[in-house]
Parts: structure tokens; C-alpha cells; sequence
């Protein structure tokens, strides 16, 4: 069922649908320019809403510029006295002798041991008698005589199985799930490693340390705080400057937090509700597969290979070895064609070719005509003629011949008017199918509907 737009079927590109009123001819794919939000919210009057921001306005003061700051009025001058210099701390030594008897020294004292010496090994011993014996590879490696395979061939064909197909594999029968114990940890035992003896923590250090009294550490005097006698003036610039003022407290610049509210009843009806419609769904009807079915006879397995290649008698091939060459004792012959045919001739180098007399310079006066003036004689002629053509046009008295293609082959046609035109009238092809609630209009094709009409009398025929 074919359901049309006023712009698709318009064809002059005049008639437009109220809602795509920018649409082209050709594209009616695109977006409705009715939507909810302008049938819906119809803008109400209102003047234009007053600006919070406040007013702008420069402080200005006629008071004199005060230039006493606050490093002028708190910072005094003091006198300053001489730095008194620093002296570090005496370094306190301690009397009497280092004891510098380690551990180390008193366990590690140094032994007396001989230089190792090289470890040398006697040289080879050769034997000048020869070697008499037979190899284990002679002896455990025999050569044995052996003849040439045969070719493994079937003498019968495939003899099919009698018994049905189980559906079990190899792998199935022969590998067989056990039940296995739980794996032992390899983790070795920790109670090999402990000891019931007591820890004994007697190092070196605590046999061989001696405590030595130790003197207390010079300390310096501490100096005792003075405090000044002079009262803190604690008037500070911005005390002085920023006194409190008298002001009414700051208007809230947030907008009333009450919207556009109506007591109409809220209109549910979505375009969900009213285009989509719950349908039927069926179960999903799974495929089966056919049921295997054997052929009908006994299968021949006598195969190509096996009835044209049959066992021929055949020969040991025997081994192609290169013929061996023997020595000839007869005396070279060095005379080659080259030395026969082409023989050294004598030859000279050519004498180079001169003139038998010297230059001779003619007797007679040079006359100063040459080639060119004697044979290219000068002739007159005129001025070039110009080949530019005229400025007169051409011009005919026979009568202009205006019969040209466009008029012979194309003739007038009809014009046919544009169906969008005629919408809503007797003369209109098309009828008006549905409305939609935003008030798009569709229409219907006439000959569609009065062949849907026919096919349903043909179905239900109406009993006389």
C-alpha cells in the first residue's frame, strides 16, 4: 500500500506540505518541521526581563593622597651593634691508647704454607708397532645381502564391517578416567631444620667490646630572652583605612524558582503508543536435520589403481658407471687448425700519403667576388601582399532557411497539470488515506483502492 505526501506528489515544485515547508522535489526524507514542542508550547507575551547585573559606578574622593605607609609608620631604626663572631665547638679527644685488636685480627692470624705447584700430565706415549685388531664397527656392523622390497598391495578389496556403529572412538575405550588421591606437596619438611638447642648469641663484638667512661659534652650557656619594654603599636593600615561602614545587607541576584505551571490534564499520548502496537510473536521453529539414510546395494571398491596397476615382472636396473679412461704413451700433437690454416704473413705498416709539391700561391690579383654574389643575382619585386581577410561579412539574397531540427523532430506536447492541484476534488487521482494528530496528511492512490476493493468482494462475496 502506497501511502503519498502532498510533496511527493507534487511535480511542479509549488505545492509544499505545511510541515517540511523547505523541502526540495526528490527529497522528501526530510525531518517534519511540526514537532511537539511547537503545537504544544505556544510562547506567551511578555516583556523583556529587567538585568540583575548591578550599576557600575567609579568611587571616586577628593581627600588628599596620604604617602606615610605602613613601612614608614612601623619599621624604626634601630642601632645596630658590632656581629659578634662565632667560634665552633672544641673537638673533645679522648686520653690514652687505641685498642685495635679485632676479631679478625686475633682469629685470621697468617700461616706458613708452601707454592702450589702445576699440575702436568706425562706426555703421550707412542708405540711404534702397528695396530693390530678389528673395529667394534667391523665387527657389530655386518653387511647382510638384501634384495629389492616388494610393493605392499591389497589382494582383496574393503570388506566393510558386520557390526553396527557404536559411536565410540579409541580414545573413548582405551583411555579410561581414574580416580586419582590428591597430589602430595614437594614442599620439604620444616621440622628437619629446627633445633632444640639453645640460640646462641654471643658474637665478637659483645666478648671483645670494652665500655669505656665517656665525658660529658661541652654545652654553651644558653643566652636569656629580654623582652622589649616599648608597647606594640598594633594600628595597621587597614585598620585605620577600612572602618566599618553602614550597609543594608546584598539582594540576591537568583531568579524566583516558579516555572510556567497549568492545570491541564497531562496528554500521555506518545508517538510510541499510538504507531507502535503489540503484535503476536511466534516461537522460533528450529531445524532439524534429516535422518541419515543408507544406500540401497553393496558399494564396489575395486578401484582404478588397483585393476590397471597390476605386478610386472621386472630386472635389476643396472648401475650406469662412466666408462674409465686410460693413459695414452704416444707423444702429443700440438697442430691445431688455427696453427694449419691461418699462417703469419709478412706485412709492412703503410707509408703515410703527402702531397709530392708544397703550397703554391696563385699568380693572379685577388678579385673579392664570391660564390654567393656570383650565382643569387638580386631581382625587383613588389611589396608582400597581405593576407588578413576583409571586414565586409558575407552577405546573400537567398532567404533565410529557419527550419532546424527542434522544430521538425520535437512537436508541441501537452502539458499535464500537476496532481497536487486537484487534491481533495472529483478530478483528483488520489484519496485522502489518514490523518496523523500533528495533522500530517497522507494520501492514497485511487486505482490502489479500488483494486484493494475488488479483491475483497472476490474474497467475500456478497450473498442475493
Amino acid at each position: 500500500m502506497t501511502k503519498l505526501c502532498i510533496c511527493q506528489i507534487c511535480t511542479c515544485g509549488k505545492h509544499r506540505c505545511p510541515h517540511r515547508p523547505y523541502g526540495i522535489i526528490g527529497k522528501g526524507d526530510q525531518p517534519c518541521a511540526v514537532t511537539e514542542y511547537r503545537s504544544e508550547f505556544i510562547p506567551r507575551e511578555g516583556g523583556v526581563r529587567e538585568s540583575y547585573k548591578p550599576d557600575y559606578k567609579i568611587q571616586a574622593s577628593t581627600v588628599p593622597l596620604d604617602d606615610e605607609t605602613t613601612h614608614k609608620h612601623d619599621f624604626i631604626r634601630y642601632a645596630l651593634d658590632k656581629q659578634r663572631s662565632y667560634k665552633p665547638e672544641e673537638v673533645y679527644t679522648p686520653h690514652g691508647e687505641f685498642d685495635s685488636l679485632t676479631s679478625y685480627n686475633k682469629e685470621y692470624t697468617p700461616k706458613d704454607g708452601e707454592r702450589a705447584r702445576p699440575i702436568r700430565h706425562d706426555a703421550q706415549r707412542k708405540i711404534s708397532a702397528p695396530f693390530e685388531g678389528d673395529p667394534t664397527y667391523r665387527t657389530d656392523y655386518r653387511k647382510w645381502e638384501t634384495g629389492r622390497t616388494e610393493p605392499i598391495r591389497h589382494d582383496a578389496g574393503y570388506v566393510p564391517p558386520s557390526d553396527p556403529f557404536r559411536g565410540e572412538s579409541t580414545y573413548t575405550t582405551d583411555y579410561l578416567k581414574h580416580q586419582g588421591a590428591m597430589r602430595q606437596p614437594i614442599r620439604p619438611d620444616q621440622s628437619v631444620l629446627q633445633s632444640k638447642d639453645p640460640f646462641d648469641d654471643r658474637t665478637g663484638y659483645r666478648t671483645d667490646y670494652i665500655s669505656h667512661p665517656q665525658q660529658e659534652r661541652f654545652q654553651r650557656a644558653k643566652e636569656q630572652y629580654i623582652p622589649n619594654q616599648v608597647a606594640l603599636d598594633s594600628l595597621t593600615t587597614h585598620r585605620r583605612d577600612f572602618t566599618p561602614k553602614d550597609a543594608d545587607r546584598t539582594r540576591s541576584m537568583k531568579p524566583d524558582l516558579q516555572g510556567f505551571r497549568s492545570n491541564a490534564p497531562f496528554d500521555d499520548a506518545t508517538t510510541n503508543k499510538t504507531d507502535y502496537k503489540p503484535w503476536e510473536v511466534q516461537p522460533i521453529q528450529t531445524h532439524r536435520p534429516d535422518q541419515y539414510r543408507a544406500n540401497p546395494g553393496e558399494m564396489d571398491l575395486n578401484t582404478i589403481y588397483n585393476s590397471e596397476f597390476t605386478p610386472k615382472p621386472l630386472s635389476k636396473v643396472t648401475a650406469m658407471r662412466p666408462v674409465e679412461r686410460h693413459g695414452t704413451d704416444a707423444k702429443f700433437d700440438g697442430n691445431t687448425t688455427y696453427l694449419g690454416d691461418y699462417r703469419k704473413w709478412p706485412g709492412e705498416r703503410p707509408p703515410a700519403i703527402r702531397s709530392q709539391a708544397g703550397y703554391e700561391p696563385p699568380s693572379m690579383p685577388f678579385e673579392g667576388l664570391s660564390t654567393y654574389k656570383g650565382h643569387y643575382i638580386p631581382h625587383d619585386a613588389g611589396p608582400q601582399r597581405s593576407f588578413k581577410p576583409d571586414s565586409t561579412a558575407y552577405r546573400s539574397t537567398v532567404p533565410f532557411d529557419d527550419a532546424t531540427m527542434y522544430r521538425t523532430e520535437y512537436t508541441p506536447k501537452e502539458i499535464q497539470p500537476c496532481p497536487a492541484t486537484f487534491l481533495d476534488t472529483p478530478r483528483s487521482g488520489f484519496v485522502l488515506h489518514h490523518v496523523e494528530p500533528t495533522g500530517h496528511k497522507f494520501y492514497q492512490p485511487q486505482h490502489e483502492l479500488l483494486q484493494t476493493q475488488y479483491q475483497q468482494q472476490q474474497q467475500y462475496p456478497i450473498a442475493v
